[in-house]
């Protein structure tokens, strides 16, 4: 009986160190911002800038599993839509979510909290203004858009890194302007109905030729599906 509990004794101390370790592979004491990071929930991996004083995700999330059609609900998952419903879309450009389920229903669930990975948020309005202060009001989205030679393209020279994708939107079963567009929830909600938001496009005011400016607004509805970057806490 001894060496039985003995035994059991050492597989646990084995199965702690093990979990204790990949623990510390997933998210490493001494990360520094520009590593990459993994998201120990599904073990994707996402690229990391710093620009001025704030660490960002440089890619879009693509957290959580496939609903179609912005089908997105209060439960115990973190839940997607690819644009068009095919999730090779998701694959390059994140995943689309709606306001309620980027900041996990924090009007229903007290002890909610957003879907970016552990030690990351969702950027609030006041941390966008900071991202385009620091860059610059007149070019900001310029250069946080990609190059005409990244793959997917776009019209920018993304020196900041943030690599910016036009990943379009959706609205229920409606998706548009993916090549276009680029829209970010940012934590900070306008009233019960509206949220605001960041907009990169390629079209808009005072084009031509090109919308240089990250234009920060509230007039979408917090249903619509746009994506999400998650800056460091």
């Amino acid at each position: 009986m001894i060496r039985i509990i003995y035994l059991i004794g050492i597989a646990i101390t084995v199965s702690l160190f093990v979990a204790a370790t990949l623990q510390a592979q997933e998210q490493p004491l001494d990360f520094n911002c520009g590593d990459t990071l993994m998201d120990k929930r599904d073990g994707n991996l996402y690229p990391t800038v710093l620009i001025g004083d704030q660490c960002w995700i440089a890619w879009n999330l693509n957290a959580g599993r496939q609903v179609n059609d912005m089908r997105q609900y209060n439960n115990r998952y973190i839940e997607k839509t690819c644009y068009n419903n095919m999730p090779e879309n998701c694959n390059i450009y994140g995943g689309l979510y709606t306001w309620h389920e980027a900041m996990g229903y924090p009007e229903q669930t007290e002890e909610s909290r957003d879907i970016c990975p552990e030690g990351w948020h969702v950027p609030t309005k006041q941390e966008w203004e900071e991202l385009v202060n620091h860059l610059g009001e007149k070019d900001a989205g310029q250069q946080m858009k990609v190059t005409a030679q990244h793959e997917p393209s776009w019209d920018g020279n993304n020196t900041s890194g943030f690599t910016a994708l036009p990943a379009g939107n959706a609205y229920k079963e409606k998706f548009g302007r993916q090549h276009m567009f680029a829209l970010f929830w940012s934590a900070t909600p306008a009233d019960e109905n509206y949220a605001w938001f960041s907009q990169l496009d390629n079209f808009w005011y005072p084009a031509p030729p090109k919308y240089k400016e990250l234009y920060i607004g509230n007039y979408f509805l917090k249903t619509n599906g746009f994506s999400v970057r998650c800056l460091r806490d």
